[in-house]
């Protein structure tokens, strides 16, 4: 008699795990929030890139070249509500370092930011833009130290 009862429940369970996996498959509850919405490189950040992004057009670069030991002035022009920034080294996470971009007009963004400290002397750096809570990812390098 109880094994019917055990074989009752496992059935409810495994219909309700059915039901929350394709739940949260449409509403993406499952998808991580580490997977950024676009991807750039940049090569030369002082230089800056033009992307368009969320079907709006964006520039970001730095004022000066990108250097470990110096604090990096961040720009963003592009028409936006809310940006932040983290910088990251490229396949290592580097610890929390969350910018948020200050905007006079909402078209001007600005912020100093810093790279993190690398004791392996890397320069591949991964720029994390949060624009209005989508994220694009920009690839760029450092000068030599």
């Amino acid at each position: 008699m109880k094994t019917w009862i055990i074989k009752i429940i496992v059935g409810h369970v495994i219909v309700l795990a059915l039901i929350l996996a394709v739940l949260g498959n449409k509403f993406g509850w499952f998808t991580p929030d580490n997977e950024p919405e676009a991807r750039l490189n940049c090569p030369v950040f002082s230089e800056g890139c033009t992307f368009n992004f969320e079907g709006q057009s964006y520039k970001v670069n730095s004022q000066a070249p990108l250097n470990a030991n110096k604090p990096v002035q961040l720009q963003v022009e592009g028409k936006a509500k809310q940006i932040h920034a983290s910088w990251q080294m490229q396949g290592m996470e580097m610890g929390p370092n969350r910018y948020r971009l200050l905007s006079n007009d909402q078209q001007h963004w600005h912020a100093q930011t810093a790279l993190p400290i690398c004791t392996n002397k890397r320069q591949d750096w991964l720029l994390k833009l949060e624009i209005d809570g989508h994220r694009i990812d920009i690839s760029t390098v450092s000068e030599k130290i």
